[in-house]
């Protein structure tokens, strides 16, 4: 093998060094952008420390493989055939972790295309209108849980606990999300997201759920955080 060719002057037109260089640079730092707003203003359950960096490499990945096959139909043709094998063994249960999975595949793609311009744009353009509905919302949400509740349904039928619950929840919290719910022998178990109103809204959320006065008196309720910004 002729080492020699590897640097020629035909090998380094074909690589084209500059705009190479010049599109990791970008789809680096535009990925970066991506996680850090992800982190702040994603509203998801997952853990968002772990997830954010896989953006980053989503996008320069994709990048790699729409510079490496844009230029051959051959390449192209093979690349369908080998992602055709490619299976997702863990489901994407947060449509918000998908959007953004897929703005950094769009970044990739962009950038491997050599749009740079109109992918920035975009780019910049698709975030800036997701900050402006996060605020119109009030910001990020840094108190988010999940409650597990654990109660006798005392002669109400699922769908009036259920309802009553929620009622419960509803006037100290900012949103609620009910995930499961399970019914077993009179006793009712339920999984809800809760968005908390403020830090001092928890002592009575609980009241009123499971206090003397509460919906549920004596039934038992756990908090976790579900927040993985931090």
């Amino acid at each position: 093998m002729d080492w020699n060719q590897l640097f020629d002057d035909n090998a380094l037109q074909d690589l084209q060094v500059a705009p190479t260089l010049l599109n990791l640079v970008l789809v680096l730092a535009l990925g970066q952008v991506l996680a850090l707003h992800y982190r702040a203003f994603a509203k998801v359950l997952s853990n968002k420390r772990k997830f954010a960096p896989i953006l980053v490499f989503i996008a320069a990945t994709t990048m790699l493989v729409i510079s490496v096959v844009k230029t051959s139909l051959a390449l192209s043709l093979g690349l369908v055939g080998a992602l055709s094998i490619i299976r997702f063994r863990t489901p994407i249960k947060e449509p918000l972790e998908l959007a953004y999975l897929f703005l950094a595949v769009a970044v990739g793609v962009g950038l491997g295309a050599d749009q740079r311009l109109a992918t920035v744009i975009m780019f910049v353009g698709i975030l800036a209108y997701m900050t402006i509905l996060t605020w119109k919302r009030g910001g990020s949400d840094p108190a988010r849980t999940l409650l597990h509740v654990s109660a006798e349904l005392g002669g109400r039928g699922q769908d009036e606990a259920v309802e009553a619950l929620v009622a419960a929840i509803g006037p100290h919290a900012a949103g609620v999300d009910l995930r499961r719910v399970d019914l077993a022998g009179g006793t009712l178990e339920a999984t809800l997201t809760v968005d908390l109103a403020g830090s001092s809204s928890l002592g009575p959320l609980l009241r009123s759920v499971v206090g003397p006065d509460g919906a549920f008196p004596g039934a038992s309720a756990s908090f976790v955080d579900a927040d993985g910004a931090d």
